[in-house]
């Protein structure tokens, strides 16, 4: 089965920020054939005037297939950004000062976020942003707002020389909850949303160039930074990590493989454990074939490397994006902040989906697949030649041959879902994921290949505390399952299964929301089941997901022969005095 072309209008609307091609000039009404449109869709000055561009998207059969020129005429609209009025009409734009900005971020307190522009800033042209993460977790919002501006300060003269905006958000998210010891540290992360939302407000004020953003930070900043780039690649542009505790896990350095980093480390650091993780990450990230630059100073400690950013910004000068690279990756991994379902130009239909995807020639591109029942990939003539038929082989099978057509509709839709108007795509294809000996054979091997090197932890030291903590907060799931076969009625894939629940405590969030002992559970929020992958998984991946705002989760399963559907709404719940073992 495939298809091809695009989903139903996405609800997320991308937010009223963006940028242009660099040193251009400020879209303007009307320049191009589809200026209207693209304003339209993504920047409405009105409500009829996004209906109008959505009905035109439904209703103009032209603009589902589009020429290579035409098609370049959209994009060069799309490059162009936001018109200059759609932007906050009330930021300041005074460079060489301190502006501050309190941005309202999803199921978290609001973040105060220090700025400073370049001293030859004007809103004509676009500007490269660094964004600053203080160390932590701190102690209070103080605390937080205390380590912006030191973040600001220490970066503020090597930028405004090399014409980078710095932005430093105070991050409140992870702001301690109640005493500390040993054994508790209780914070919450600052989440990938979060910082999204961020960056998506300093864009909706400044002019900035989405293909230069470079995360950094200090210590838990640092952390932080390695841990988006992993989770979410091709957000950022590259990243800095300063003074890290480092990531040695292999599963996770894999997502970071077209994302450049610039390590900056001091050997006599003792709030870190051990200098050697950090020499493991740059030794892993350099086998991998990534883009990595190490350096370690014998004479320096946490933090102290002011005089070199200078340098980090000329390096990051050569590295803008890159949207379309030919090979990219996605590898699950148990870490706090997972992957997100969709990498680059390719998406699994599972959190746990694992998968390499090659544009081999300008016709072909070959998917290896794990774990996922279906892949999507977006496609752009940077990848392969859209006005050749083109073939796709998922697991060594020929799943797909023909012609895709560039279409508008594809491009805006993934701009908008994406809050990103530079990463452009002109058609979709969904592809079912082979279900014979041979895709298993193919799955196994790429699961093979991809096994670190050496064994390998859950969590690394900074996330251990912060997990503790989403424990205590944890809802009781209240339920213990077996692996089973799948339902003889339900369509399955290779290796995946069920589980049958064998006990339900009755005042457990699952038992309210009407789960019987002998139920058998075939998804749990659209996430199907595979072998060896059972109740602990599920509860490892709700636990990174939940957050303070109750979500709903579609419980698909069999009860006596028959389907069944149950909601269950869970949400993180408030800390407890004591840290008792999580409960399944």
């Amino acid at each position: 089965m495939y298809t091809v072309g695009t989903a139903a209008f996405v609800a997320a609307v991308l937010s009223t920020a963006g940028t242009g091609a660099e040193q251009a000039t400020v879209a303007q009404p009307g320049a191009g054939p589809y200026a209207s449109l693209v304003r339209g869709y993504l920047w409405p000055a009105s409500d009829a005037e996004r209906r109008e561009a959505e009905q035109a998207l439904e209703t103009d059969p032209s603009l589902a297939r589009l020429s290579r020129i035409a098609f370049h005429d959209l994009e060069e609209a799309l490059r162009q950004g936001p018109p200059q009025e759609s932007r906050d009409s009330a930021a300041p734009e005074s460079p060489g000062q301190v502006h501050e900005l309190t941005v309202q971020v999803p199921a978290g307190p609001p973040v105060p976020v220090l700025v400073r522009l370049p001293s030859r800033y004007t809103p004509e042209i676009e500007w490269p942003l660094i964004f600053a993460m203080h160390g932590g977790p701190p102690g209070g919002a103080g605390q937080a707002k205390s380590g912006a501006e030191r973040m600001l300060r220490v970066w503020t003269e090597a930028a405004d020389r090399a014409g980078w905006i710095v932005a430093a958000p105070a991050m409140t998210p992870s702001v301690t909850a109640g005493p500390r010891t040993d054994e508790r540290l209780p914070y919450e992360i600052f989440h990938p949303e979060q910082a999204r939302a961020v960056v998506a407000a300093l864009r909706a004020r400044y002019r900035i160039n989405p293909d230069r953003v470079v995360s950094t930070g200090i210590s838990l900043g640092s952390n932080y930074s390695i841990a988006f780039a992993a989770g979410e690649p091709g957000w950022l542009s590259a990243i800095v990590p300063v003074s890290t505790e480092g990531d040695s896990r292999e599963l996770l350095l894999r997502n970071l493989g077209g994302t450049p980093a610039y390590v900056l480390e001091g050997t006599r650091d003792r709030n870190i454990r051990v200098i050697d993780a950090p020499r493991a990450m740059a030794e892993i990230l350099a086998a991998f074939g990534c883009d990595i630059t190490y350096r370690e100073f014998g004479d320096r400690a946490h933090e102290g490397f002011q005089e070199h950013y200078g340098d980090v910004l000329r390096w990051l000068d050569a590295r803008p994006r890159q949207v379309y690279p030919r090979e990219v990756v996605r590898v699950p991994h148990p870490a706090i902040v997972p992957v997100s379902r969709r990498v680059r130009w390719i998406e699994t239909d599972t959190r746990q989906g694992l998968v390499r995807a090659v544009a081999s020639r300008p016709d072909r591109i070959d998917v290896t697949a794990a774990w996922t029942r279906r892949v999507t990939l977006f496609l752009h003539d940077r990848l392969v030649d859209l006005d050749r038929p083109i073939t796709v082989t998922i697991n060594g099978a020929e799943v797909f041959r023909g012609a895709v057509a560039r279409s508008a509709v594809t491009a805006l839709e993934e701009a908008r879902r994406l809050g990103d108007e530079r990463r452009i795509y002109a058609a979709s294809l969904t592809l079912d994921v082979p279900a014979d000996a041979r895709s298993r054979t193919a799955a196994a091997s790429l699961a093979r290949e991809f096994a670190p090197a050496r064994q390998e932890v859950a969590l690394s030291f900074w996330e251990m505390y912060a997990t503790r903590a989403l424990e205590e907060r944890l809802p009781s799931l209240g339920f213990e399952a077996q692996e089973v076969p799948l339902p003889g009625r339900v369509g399955g894939f290779p290796d995946q299964v069920a589980l049958r629940v064998t006990r339900v405590q009755q005042d457990g969030t699952l038992a309210r929301a009407g789960l019987r002992t002998g139920d058998v559970l075939v998804e749990f929020g659209g996430e199907p089941f595979f072998r060896g992958r059972g109740v602990e998984h599920l509860y490892h991946w709700v636990l990174r997901e939940l957050r303070t705002v109750p979500v709903p989760y579609v419980l698909t399963i069999v009860r006596d022969g028959n389907p069944v559907t149950l909601e269950a709404e869970l949400q993180l719940g408030s800390y407890r005095s004591s840290t008792p073992g999580p409960t399944k």
